[in-house]
């Protein structure tokens, strides 16, 4: 069971598809995403909205998360499948896309459990490094097979070289020749069809022997292959042809080698594509500002706050529940109300929950999984089908009577519409109530009259109105639930001009039951706007006093913390006392035994004195015992990556490893490695607030700190790309204490090389920096020396 495309785009959903595409990288993921559909099985959606959300989170860590630097390679592998050839950009493709590959799966192993549903995306990955060194030894980073492909290669163009400086050497002695320097008509050596040629003088093509290959526009110049360097052409050509039949040979077994291993290929490609796609979706959650709803069970919904995806600006929220206390809503109003907006915004947010899209709503909506969604809006007026407007909405109408159940949601506009308005009241109201007695979830505008009295006659019926300022003659767009709207027609006809007498015969066509309700519905909401107003204020009160509440708490810790500071430089002040006393103490001492050293009852007066500076100290040592205040940390307590305050340098830092026997701590302050012991440490303020989890998690990322390797691969990546990449890595690299790195840019054109170059001049971590020598990469690395 899906829902239609037909109700899908009514909704304008593939707008908000098209959006979601904009943040992918992949073209798959791109077509994924514009394939997305509404899923009704609630364990699917809830898994989804899942891996939605752990991908925001991985994010807020890791900010350039992605899969940039794979690349769309479902041709190549089909033209392997056909028995066909991957030339050297394409195999550097594939090499860079199975290395995202890997190292996407070794980066969410890492976190594994913290993030279950995108490292059950990448699962299927399987690491082809094998396929990837043999790539990379046998194609060069400007797509051509390299030397060292194999012994052969390596030969024959070293031949080619030989017979090429011979041709060379031969024709710069035949153009220094004085004999042939006047037949020249230009003293240079040239080219024609892969032939080494010398341009010469049309009058004297007798006289220099030679073979002619081609000749100037004008005929006056010839170019002449001499023929001391024909043979030594013929064979240079023949070494060429051998050397493309020896690089054709291994691009084929390159071939063959991913056609041997294509079903590992695509399965790897497809889950970055599926990663990318999630990514994609926490990309857009950003962007709206969106959060995932409370899933429920059973068909139910309510919406705080939510606001249209799809319109930009200012946005009035919208807030409507639906099966919770009623399953009907009937929304009365004058036209530009805001109604249809209201109807879309409910239904994008259903299609867009159950694609695992989180929605720009609060925290406190929730959302059930419907199985099927219909929806009729819009002028459904078709000319090819000699339908007026009533009768395709009556069309669409039918099928829906015909497919809805209690797990549906419907949504109607204007039902009714189109046709006597006291007919079409009548049948609105038998359509509704026909819906609802089915139990579906179902949301209608309208504007009749009759079904403000319909809805709330009908248990389990509810009537709601968008807001509209008689003033300003303005819709506020704002949805009012329980309250009946009103046209106002006689208000705004009144405002704009139409005289009192016209309103006053307009009134007496008016019934005396119709002016109650309608003096009723005004009353209902006037008491509504009030209820409102106080609500309004009672939540600012309530913000005031909560802010109010945290400024003091704030203010209470910064005070604990002035007087732990106050406690710690006294200890110090003390401490620096009583080890002042005792070296006075031990000095006088030593002067006195040097002195009378022969006097044994002396010595033992000496000795008395010590005994007493020693009591002395020990009172000391008592008094500067201050009473803690319970900020001190044991063993137990700490973990990894945890904030602390080091009492006696004043300074925070973070816990890199845990205490050792001695009951000292390694903690990192800037680029420094101090060992601490456990009494001069206590949780930063920020430390006790974050979460056990958070915690956890900052001490994996402290592991991974400590594991940084010395070098990063910016190749596959824009220029500003890969300078935002070193300097987050060249941060990492200085706090973990590497003095070295290799900046690995590749060769190609130059522009990353060129880039690098200018972000490392005058960057403050770098010392120097040069191109890599042989053995370390050449030029396609840059070695830094960091300070």
């Amino acid at each position: 069971m899906k829902i239609d495309d037909k109700v899908l785009n009514k909704l304008d959903f593939p707008k908000v598809l098209a959006r979601l595409a904009e943040f992918c990288i992949l073209p798959r993921a791109k077509e994924l995403a514009l394939a997305l559909k509404p899923d009704v099985d609630i364990e699917f959606v809830r898994m989804a909205l899942q891996k939605t959300e752990e991908a925001k989170n991985l994010m807020r860590g890791n900010p350039l998360f992605s899969v940039r630097g794979a690349k769309e390679i479902r041709a190549y592998l089909e033209r392997c499948l056909r028995g066909g050839v991957v030339h050297g950009e394409e195999l550097l493709e594939i090499r860079d896309t199975l290395r995202v590959g890997r190292k996407t799966k070794q980066y969410l192993q890492e976190f594994r459990e913290s993030y279950s549903g995108l490292w059950d995306i990448v699962l299927p990955i399987e690491s082809q490094k094998s396929l990837e060194d043999e790539i990379s030894r046998c194609i060069s980073e400007d797509g051509n097979v390299a030397d060292n492909a194999s012994p052969e290669l390596a030969e024959l163009r070293r031949s080619i070289n030989r017979l090429q400086n011979r041709i060379r050497e031969s024709l710069e002695g035949t153009l220094r020749n004085p004999v042939y320097q006047k037949m020249l008509q230009d003293p240079i050596i040239t080219q024609r069809s892969d032939r080494y040629v010398i341009p010469i003088k049309q009058e004297y093509r007798g006289s220099f022997p030679g073979i002619v290959h081609d000749q100037s526009a004008s005929g006056a110049t010839l170019f002449i292959e001499p023929m001391p360097v024909v043979q030594l052409g013929n064979e240079l050509r023949e070494v060429i042809l051998k050397e493309h039949r020896e690089v054709q040979r291994i691009l084929q077994m390159l071939s063959a080698q991913i056609e041997g291993r294509a079903d590992e290929i695509a399965d790897l490609h497809e889950a970055l594509a599926q990663l990318d796609l999630v990514i994609a979706k926490a990309h857009l959650s950003l962007d709206m500002n969106a959060g995932s709803p409370e899933l429920v069970t059973g068909q139910q919904l309510k919406l705080v706050q939510a606001r249209h995806p799809l319109i930009s600006g200012r946005v009035v929220p919208l807030s409507v529940e639906l099966g919770i206390d009623f399953d009907t809503l009937v929304i009365t109003g004058p036209n530009t109300g805001g109604k249809t907006v209201a109807l879309k915004a409910v239904g994008l947010m259903a299609a867009m929950n159950q694609c695992g899209l989180q929605i720009p709503a609060e925290s406190e909506s929730k959302m059930g999984v419907f199985t099927q969604l219909f929806a009729d809006i819009g002028d459904e007026q078709s000319v090819e089908q000699s339908l007026s407007t009533f009768s395709g909405h009556m069309k669409n109408i039918v099928d829906i009577i015909n497919r809805a159940d209690e797990r549906s949601l419907v949504l109607l506009d204007e039902v009714g519409a189109g046709t006597d308005p006291t007919e079409g009241a009548a049948l609105a109201m038998g359509i509704l109530a026909e819906l609802h007695e089915r139990g579906c979830r179902t949301i209608s505008t309208t504007h009749y009259g009759a079904l403000k009295t319909f809805a709330y006659e009908t248990p389990r019926v509810k009537n709601a109105s968008v807001e509209f300022d008689t003033e300003t003659l303005r819709p506020t767009y704002r949805l009012l639930i329980g309250i009946p709207g009103k046209s106002n027609a006689f208000t705004i006809a009144g405002r704009l001009g139409l005289s009192e007498g016209v309103l006053a015969k307009a009134n007496t066509f008016v019934t005396e039951r119709e002016m109650q309700v309608a003096d009723l519905i005004e009353n209902l909401g006037e008491t509504r706007r009030e209820i409102e107003i106080e609500k309004l204020k009672a939540e600012t009160g309530r913000q005031a006093v909560e802010k109010q509440s945290k400024a003091l708490e704030e203010k209470s810790n910064r005070l604990d913390e002035e007087v732990e500071i106050l406690l710690a430089l006294a200890r110090d002040e003390a401490s620096e006392l009583v080890r002042e006393a005792k070296r006075e103490a031990e000095a006088l001492i030593e002067e006195l035994k040097s002195a009378l050293k022969k006097e044994n009852k002396q010595q033992q007066d000496i000795e008395k004195a010590r005994q007493g500076f020693r009591k002395i100290s020990a009172k000391l040592d008592q008094g500067r015992q201050i009473k803690r205040t319970g900020g001190e940390l044991t063993a137990d307590q700490i973990m990894l990556g945890q904030t602390v305050y080091m009492t006696k340098v004043k300074q925070k830092g973070q816990v890199v490893k845990l205490p050792n026997a001695n009951g000292e701590v390694q903690v990192q302050a800037g680029i420094m490695k101090v060992m601490v012991p456990l009494t001069e440490l206590k949780l930063a303020q920020e430390e006790k607030k974050a979460a056990p989890k958070r915690a956890r998690e900052m001490g994996m990322g402290f592991r991974k700190a400590e594991e940084i390797r010395s070098e990063i691969d910016l190749r596959g990546m824009l220029v500003t790309e890969g300078t935002e990449a070193l300097d987050k890595y060249m941060d990492d690299a200085v706090l973990g204490g590497i003095g070295m790195i290799y900046v690995i840019h590749g060769k190609g054109t130059g522009a990353m090389r060129a880039g690098i170059h200018d972000f490392l001049k005058g960057h403050p971590h770098v010392r120097s920096f040069r191109l890599g020598e042989y053995g370390e990469g050449d030029s396609g690395v840059t070695v830094v020396d960091l300070k």
